[in-house]
């Protein structure tokens, strides 16, 4: 039988395109630390945007006045609910492997400086006095969202310490880009399976009789004699 499905050439070129989307995926998807850009906030007017992705906007904030009146504007841009939540304790970074349990219990050891609730989308005002000089990290106090990564810095009175970084949790296509790689890989691994199929059909249609192949076609078995006493077939 001749076989006529994909080569050994195409069969390479998809699985290389499979792994290399695989990596890709992978790549956007993980979640980085950064050292983004610190807003400088002037003024008593402090906006604050809550966004999709489990991020704050901005993240990074430096010289706020302090002891001043500030109004917080705070619009959360996402279709779930969200906290704008300024700790209490300066100069202190809570630990990224905090659980829900250990951050409950962090705010209640600390109460916050400021909270202030976005339950539904939409704009949010809320006041609070700043404190003296320091710096403080906020962070979004609904359940799941600190460990997806949302939260961020302030500093009143003085710059941000450089070492701070923020850590983006979807820092890529993520989620979206496993989709479309899972949707390519299967449709890849159906092509490479309709070509094997239709390949050894068509190889088959193909068939080389005997004689090609060097040998004689084989001859049908020869009927029985019949039993004597029969009287010939009327042709």
């Amino acid at each position: 039988m001749e076989y006529r499905g994909p080569g050994r050439g195409p069969l390479a070129v998809a699985l290389t395109l499979i792994l290399l989307l695989s990596l890709f995926g992978i790549g956007t998807s993980e979640a980085t630390s950064h050292s983004g850009t610190v807003a400088q906030v002037t003024g008593g007017d402090l906006p604050m945007t809550a966004s999709s992705g489990f991020a704050f906007d901005p993240n990074l904030l430096g010289n706020v006045a302090t002891t001043t009146n500030l109004t917080v504007t705070f619009t959360d841009g996402d279709v779930q609910a969200h906290t704008f939540t300024i700790s209490s304790r300066e100069g202190w970074v809570i630990p990224s492997s905090y659980t829900g349990d250990q951050l409950t219990n962090f705010v209640k050891a600390y109460p916050p400086l400021f909270n202030i609730q976005a339950p539904n989308p939409g704009t949010y005002i809320g006041n609070f006095t700043s404190p003296p000089k320091g710096w403080y990290e906020f962070f979004c106090n609904e359940s799941g969202h600190f460990q997806e990564g949302m939260y961020g810095f302030i500093a009143f009175g003085e710059a941000l310490p450089s070492n701070l970084t923020i850590s983006l949790a979807n820092d890529g296509p993520g989620a979206a880009v496993f989709i479309i790689v899972g949707t390519i890989v299967a449709l890849t691994m159906i092509a490479i399976v309709l070509g094997f199929v239709v390949g050894r059909r068509r190889g088959a249609m193909h068939e080389m009789p005997p004689e090609r192949l060097g040998y004689p076609e084989p001859k049908m078995p020869a009927e029985p004699a019949p039993p004597p006493g029969t009287p010939p077939k009327s042709h």
